[in-house]
């Protein structure tokens, strides 16, 4: 019962430690709209917790996101949606390489409403 004890009371400690670590980062995704930039939030936010481990394709991911926000924002929603699924097969391609697949299936999925809201 004591070594029980003690070993609760180790497992504890060790909880109480990390427990302001793993609070003070954020665990979360944007999701507050279908829009290219909350996509892009994703992407930062997945790269930054160690989902995307590359920064090179994290920039060309980003590089995707800002030509498609620049196309539409031009009025060129057939080229933004062009663009979103280029993001797309790129994310499917990194999936379980550079990109954790768990998460390379939300950026993908992320996308793909986007994509839906713009009509595509």
């Amino acid at each position: 019962m004591k070594k029980l004890l003690f070993v609760l009371t180790i497992v504890a400690a060790m909880l109480l430690a990390a427990a302001p670590a793993f609070a003070a980062e954020d665990h979360t995704c944007d999701h507050s709209g279908a829009t290219i930039e909350s996509v892009r939030h994703c992407v930062v936010h997945a790269y930054d917790m160690g989902h995307i481990t590359k920064a090179g394709i994290r920039d060309s991911l980003l590089a995707k996101l800002d030509a498609a926000q620049a196309s539409f924002d031009r009025g060129q929603g057939g080229v933004a949606i062009n663009q979103l699924s280029a993001f797309v097969h790129e994310v499917n391609a990194q999936a379980g390489k550079a990109i954790v697949a768990e998460h390379a299936s939300h950026l993908a999925g992320h996308a793909e409403t986007v994509i839906a809201a713009l009509g595509g």
